[in-house]
């Protein structure tokens, strides 16, 4: 029993310090780039580390809790299913910023009808198995931790197969031509992690609390892989593929949109977001998401860098229409 004490508040102070790790390399990212796509990643760990907080050591500290009290069998099983089901909006929440974040940075945007049906889609499928459970349509037999954690395992890696698809589809931009088998590589390596622990995790009982623990610290540790490899593949700058001669040809290998080049062009010329809302009759939101997005593509952090980075890249002070 003192065995069993030390190993989980060991393995709890180890996926406590990757959590805030995960958390904080994924906060500097964002504040550094100030991009849609790291601020969805950033979203991500937030969300993941609430729902592992709440659906891992909240269901083990209740179960200590409740473990000196005699409960009824149905009751303790409806207590199994329903305590995770209730931390479900945060890994919703965290399923849909990985696959904002994995489209933003292959230049995709993720459409409003896509997000309803994702919500949407995975509230109904929640009501109707919690419907079924509870009107007996659905039968635990065993261990119904077992149960509910292999429902969860699952469901879990049918959608990371869905994200890693996004990384095998081919991309036209010659810049990401030159750098796209890395994201393949990198993105293998957090699939393979997602395999290993939901295998584990589909037999998370069979040595008793060890693999319990062993468990609970690959969750946390492939949770955290995409902040850590993210930055420390920042440091990978792209050999162009193509001589940049003109702006043309450096908005082709900056895989920069028609939009974004208009606006690369009026913040060449000195025009504040302001301005350019005004000029090119859009928000200033909008104005503010398109020049984050050309930050994050064109690795850049402010106006000043990007105007230096066209003029040393094109050889010209000012961009013409």
């Amino acid at each position: 029993m003192l065995a069993e004490y030390i190993s989980f508040i060991i393995t709890f102070i180890v996926s406590a310090g990757m959590a805030v790790i995960g958390i904080i390399i994924a906060f500097q990212q964002y504040y550094q780039q100030k991009s849609p796509a790291l601020l969805s990643l950033l979203y991500q760990q937030i969300f993941l580390i609430s729902f592992f907080t709440y659906g891992i050591w909240g269901n083990i500290i209740l179960r200590e809790i409740l473990s000196d009290i005699e409960l009824n069998p149905a009751l303790e099983s409806k207590l199994s299913i329903f305590l995770p089901v209730l931390g479900l909006p945060f890994l919703l929440v965290s399923w849909f910023m990985l696959i904002r974040f994995v489209y933003l940075i292959r230049g995709l945007k993720l459409t409003k009808s896509f997000s309803w049906m994702f919500f949407s889609m995975f509230i109904v499928l929640t009501i109707l198995f919690t419907v079924f459970i509870q009107k007996g349509i659905i039968r635990i037999n065993g261990n119904p931790d077992l149960f509910i954690i292999r429902v969860f395992v699952l469901t879990n890696l049918l959608v990371h197969i869905t994200i890693f698809i996004q990384f095998l589809k081919p991309k036209t931009s010659q810049k990401n031509a030159t750098v796209i088998e890395s994201g393949k590589k990198k993105c293998m390596v957090y699939f393979i992690g997602v395999l290993t622990y939901s295998v584990v995790a589909f037999f998370f009982d069979v040595a008793g609390y060890f693999s319990v623990c062993l468990t609970i610290i690959l969750l946390f540790a492939v949770s955290i892989y995409l902040p850590v490899i993210f930055r420390l593949s920042k440091t990978d700058k792209p050999v162009p593929a193509v001589n940049i001669i003109d702006f043309e040809s450096f908005c082709r290998f900056y895989d920069i949109s028609k939009r974004e080049a208009e606006i690369v062009r009026e913040i060449c010329s000195g025009k504040s977001n302001k301005e350019i809302a005004e000029t090119l009759f859009i928000s200033l939101q909008t104005v503010k998401d398109h020049t984050h997005r050309i930050y994050f593509k064109t690795e850049v952090n402010s106006r000043i860098q990007l105007a230096n980075l066209v003029r040393e890249k094109t050889g010209k002070t000012g961009i013409q229409s």
